[in-house]
């Protein structure tokens, strides 16, 4: 009101413009999808441990890691936990992202989405860290379109060079 009163003295005191508080943005919710392979096990760590220093910026985190199977680890991201501990505990965890040993993207999103498709929201940030290297199998890229479309935005992070990518 008061910045509607203060424009209409331009105008001889009559409101012809009304003025608003510009919206606040609001927080929006996180899924980390963290390929944790030997490949790029270093980045994965680096990276995990990112995303637990900027959980308390987003309403929700939610962290998945995957070889060929996926598995949720949201839960060992917990308030006020020692870093080191929570990457010690994932390091541990990340054997048991294997099925076969070998990564396999395409089976890894595609499970993803078959056992938590409502974790994606179009309130929804997905984040994607992993070199895409799925040992020439089947990468499912229709699943990944849906993912990408049920989601507000997305991002992949790969480690290494462009030119690298789009091998194996």
């Amino acid at each position: 009101f008061r910045r509607t009163v203060r424009a209409s003295m331009s105008s001889g005191g009559v409101p012809i413009e009304t003025r608003h508080k510009p919206k606040r943005p609001g927080r929006s919710d996180l899924v980390v999808l963290c390929d944790v392979s030997g490949s790029v096990a270093n980045f994965a760590s680096f990276t995990l441990m990112l995303v637990f220093a900027l959980r308390e910026q987003f309403n929700r985190v939610r962290a998945f890691t995957f070889v060929d199977e996926i598995h949720e680890v949201t839960d060992r991201f917990t308030t006020g936990g020692d870093p080191a501990t929570t990457m010690a505990d994932l390091a541990a965890s990340a054997r048991y992202a294997s099925l076969w040993g070998r990564t396999n993207y395409g089976r890894a999103l595609t499970r993803f989405h078959e056992q938590y498709a409502d974790a994606l929201t179009p309130k929804t940030n997905l984040l994607v860290l992993g070199d895409a290297r799925s040992n020439h199998t089947d990468l499912a890229l229709p699943v990944v379109k849906d993912l990408v479309h049920a989601a507000r935005r997305s991002w992949w992070l790969n480690p290494e060079h462009a030119r690298n990518w789009n091998t194996g």
